[in-house]
């Protein structure tokens, strides 16, 4: 079985924290899955980027609540079972994580 790659694959150029990974992780809040999300974004559909791009984003959610990860596992690692918790949280801090963001930067294929 083969499957499809990507040719416009977003290498994100950016280190740290950006507003992509807070764009992804509103897909999320939208209930798409992540492979569909994966696609929309031309990532891999092995990938892991969008699970581990949209985890910074509810690990900057729970710092700046000052919750722990450890208390909120469930809530990490399924986050669909909490949107309304995690849409609240983010609605909350939104103008925080944008503060906190940087503006996200690609490597350009040639």
């Amino acid at each position: 079985m083969q499957l499809k790659l990507c040719k416009n694959k977003p290498f994100l150029k950016t280190k740290g924290f950006s507003t992509f990974h807070i764009e992804i992780f509103n897909q999320i809040l939208l209930d798409k899955t992540n492979r569909r999300i994966s696609i929309e974004y031309g990532y891999t559909i092995q990938s892991h980027s969008v699970v581990d791009h949209s985890r910074r984003v509810m690990y900057k959610l729970l710092a700046l609540e000052g919750l722990s990860r450890a208390d909120h596992y469930s809530h990490l690692k399924y986050p669909r079972k909490y949107l309304f918790w995690w849409k609240n949280l983010l609605d909350k801090n939104r103008d925080k994580l944008y503060a906190c963001a940087k503006e996200p930067k690609f490597y350009i294929e040639d």
